[in-house]
């Protein structure tokens, strides 16, 4: 009940304070999924978290009653039934200090009961819970791996994994749902964008009537940036980029509530756009450019989409020499999902991008794309964003000089990205200037995609 997203990082906050001896280590991450027991009643939203706790099993189990209490959990509610927020102990493993060795425990007394009794039933544990261990878990009582569990389950039953749909959590209670390619519609308000610079940034009133018109064709996200990040571009200062993006930014929020993600590298401009009413934080460094880029997202507990890049947009076209394009990415974008996660981002609050064009050459941008499902198999099917409209590369294969040349080409790689994998998705998220181009191409593939 209530903003379920919030109620979940209060609860995590409460229980993981640095007094408690209790510590998160990682998340899965979040789904929404359809009641189970009680149908008639919203939607849950669900996740699996790794905590490290000096405590035993009932203290721990007493912690996240007090928890549940504090955050006005009603223990005579209906069973099942709406409840601000549920902490289960699934599993708990004791650490031998002797040995270094982690040893299941089993409990089952008349209040606790571990492992918990009826995960095997239940998908939408069992599916952010192999998030948490990729690498599978023991379930002691049952003789079977939290896998095998999931695949008996989709056997026996209509309501699978696929039941389970991955979401994006924003302020004020909003979600992005990964049932269906995202598309995210690119608005620069800045006058010397490679593609449309100059367009958008006349007046606030032409910037949010192309926001409104992307809206209404198909974008389930505005993208506004105040600096150009082209290659060869220089940086701008943090208050001329304010003045560009919040004033549009306010006037979107006021006209719609479509979710809008800050496209910066500078913590100031994003706490200034996130005030302005933006949801997400798309940074193309990674957080690698402003040391306070982390934290501060993390104290504004929005998501950030996590991009690969050397260097500065002046430099990076210099650094494009890699031992493995492929891995090196991979390896970098990985470092970068840990540094936000020990910065206070967890990983349900992140999305990753490979940074198609960033310190990348011909083939370097190719081979990325060529392989983005086993990119997203090493990132352990972390969201990914692909961004490819209008760029460089396709103007060289296409011989489209003109960037507004390029969007056939774009449509192409994005398709690409989407299908290459086979029944493995390549990206959630597209990044495009030709909204309506991708959108329709996307409803088609993604069509096609759930045809039995």
């Amino acid at each position: 009940m209530g903003y379920r997203y919030e109620n979940i990082a209060t609860a995590l906050e409460m229980l993981c304070e640095p007094s408690s001896g209790t510590s998160l280590r990682r998340t899965s991450f979040l789904h929404q999924t359809a009641p189970m027991y009680i149908t008639d009643q919203p939607v849950f939203l669900n996740g699996a978290v790794e905590i490290e706790t000096d405590l035993q099993p009932h203290d721990l189990l007493r912690r996240i009653k007090w928890v549940e209490n504090e955050l006005g959990r009603n223990f005579s509610e209906v069973r099942n039934g709406p409840r601000p927020v549920d902490l289960d102990i699934l599993f708990f493993d004791e650490f031998d200090v002797t040995t270094s060795e982690l040893t299941p425990l089993s409990v089952n007394t008349t209040d606790l009961i571990i492992p918990h009794r009826l995960m095997q039933e239940r998908a939408f544990v069992l599916v952010p819970l192999i998030e948490v261990a990729p690498d599978g878990y023991l379930h002691t009582t049952l003789n079977s791996t939290i896998h095998d569990l999931l695949k008996v389950l989709c056997g026996q039953s209509t309501s699978t994994a696929q039941d389970t749909v991955r979401v994006l959590c924003l302020p004020r209670g909003r979600f992005l749902s990964f049932h269906e390619t995202i598309i995210m519609g690119i608005l620069n308000v800045t006058p010397d964008s490679f593609s449309d610079g100059g367009k958008w940034n006349s007046s606030v009133d032409a910037a949010v009537g192309h926001a409104l018109q992307m809206e209404e064709e198909g974008a389930g996200i505005i993208d506004i940036g105040g600096e150009s990040t082209r290659p060869g571009a220089r940086e701008i200062p943090v208050e001329e980029q304010i003045r560009r993006v919040v004033p549009v930014i306010q006037s979107i929020r006021k006209a719609t509530d479509i979710p809008i993600s800050i496209d910066t590298r500078h913590a100031a401009v994003a706490r200034a756009a996130i005030d302005a009413g933006a949801d997400i934080v798309n940074d193309v460094s990674g957080g690698t450019f402003d040391n306070e880029m982390l934290p501060t997202v993390a104290e504004m507990k929005v998501p950030i989409i996590l991009m690969h890049m050397r260097g500065t947009p002046e430099s990076m076209q210099t650094m494009t020499e890699y031992d493995d394009v492929v891995d090196d990415v991979v390896a970098a974008l990985v470092e970068r999902s840990k540094a936000a996660e020990r910065a206070g981002i967890p990983r349900w609050l992140q999305v990753m991008d490979p940074g198609i064009g960033f310190a990348k050459d011909q083939t370097g941008n190719l081979r990325l794309l060529r392989n983005l499902t086993k990119i997203r198999k090493k990132l352990e099917n972390m969201p990914l964003l692909l961004g490819t409209s209008r760029k460089g590369f396709i103007g060289k294969l296409t011989g489209a000089v003109s960037p507004e040349a390029r969007d056939f080409g774009t449509i192409g790689s994005c398709i690409a990205a989407l299908c290459l994998g086979g029944d493995e998705i390549g990206c959630d998220i597209l990044r495009v200037h030709n909204v309506k181009a991708a959108k329709d191409a996307c409803v088609v593939m993604d069509a096609i995609r759930r045809a039995q």
